[in-house]
């Protein structure tokens, strides 16, 4: 794993996380990164595809299937994890933030950051031949992506959003946070938008085992300030765009225990620990296991299910390579 080095890479994950935070419909989420909870929501990147799919009258189902050795429902997105495109030009100094990667028809997201000047944030969801068609944007409100026709509008006060379709598989959100001149730097990022089809979302863990009636539902690699962090998902079977029931997460912060007091527990052989569901600053924590594992991160497992079985799903999560590599890089 690539960890982080140097004190400059720190500050730009905690400007980064701050910046958004301020923007996001819900900023204690994205501040709870910097408290270093053990867990990382998807708010963001779903309130903004959903603000896409309204603003353009296209019906695209959010499904939340990730990370699975089951075969993708489309063969458009036989691999999923690879992320489809990229923007071959940002303006100085933005990084790369995070990635979450989703099957087919759901969405996949990619976010860059300057640090507290800005975010820019990619979505990209498979067009679903079930559903459309467009509805043709007014005219103050249309762009032209190369000879398609697109929208732009404000979104949650400050933050400007463009969308439009590069092609006939994928509808592209383009989210821009605190950024001078948004449309016409939008429009830029937009027309230089290119295919990707070589950058991956490759974390570092893998559910061994998931009790019957729930499978994997999402994959989400980002940086904290203690380095790389991998968390996945899980939902009840035939449900991907339910609320996580389990999600298990690898990262450098011990887990914030809150008001509970934590219950001495062996988790894969060693001491970890059990907290019970509490109400905490965020609401309704569900119940947890937690284990320190090689190299000093924390494995952690919680959910909407008891302890014996969270600490069998902690016992099965395989820890493999993964890669950061990409981290705190533009689009290459």
């Amino acid at each position: 794993m690539t960890r982080l080095s140097d004190e400059h890479t720190e500050d730009l994950i905690r400007e980064s996380l701050e910046h958004l935070a301020t923007r996001a419909p819900d900023g204690a989420e994205i501040r709870d990164t910097l408290a270093q909870r053990p867990r990382s929501r998807p708010t963001m990147a779903l309130a903004l595809v959903a603000a896409a799919v309204a603003i353009i009258a296209l019906g695209v189902p959010l499904g939340l299937r990730a990370y699975t050795a089951v075969p993708p429902a489309s063969p458009r997105n036989a691999d999923w994890a690879v992320l489809p495109y990229k923007p071959g030009w940002l303006p100085d100094g933005f990084k790369e933030l995070n990635r979450r990667a989703k099957a087919y028809p759901a969405p996949q997201t990619r976010t860059w950051s300057s640090g507290a000047t800005g975010q820019i944030q990619l979505t990209t969801t498979p067009l679903d031949d079930r559903r459309g068609p467009w509805t043709i944007a007014p005219a103050p409100n249309q762009i032209i992506v190369h000879g398609r026709v697109g929208m732009v509008a404000e979104v949650y006060g400050d933050a400007t959003m463009l969308t439009w379709t590069p092609d006939d598989t994928y509808l592209l959100s383009l989210t821009l946070f605190g950024i001078k001149d948004p449309r016409d730097v939008g429009q830029r990022i937009a027309d230089e938008m290119v295919r990707d089809g070589r950058a991956r979302v490759s974390g570092e863990l893998r559910f061994g085992g998931l009790p019957a009636g729930l499978e994997l539902s999402g994959v989400h690699t980002y940086m904290t300030a203690g380095g790389g962090a991998t968390e996945l998902e899980a939902t009840l079977a035939g449900q991907p765009t339910a609320a996580p029931v389990v999600t298990a997460s690898l990262r450098a912060e011990r887990p914030d225990s809150g008001d509970a007091v934590p219950v001495p527990l062996k988790v894969r052989g060693a001491d970890g620990f059990y907290l019970p569901k509490q109400t905490g600053r965020l609401g309704v924590e569900d119940e947890t296991v937690a284990v320190q594992v090689e190299g000093g991160r924390w494995l952690t497992v919680s959910g909407k299910r008891d302890q014996a079985t969270l600490l069998g799903i902690a016992n099965g999560v395989q820890l493999i390579p993964g890669d950061y590599s990409w981290f705190g890089k533009p689009p290459e």
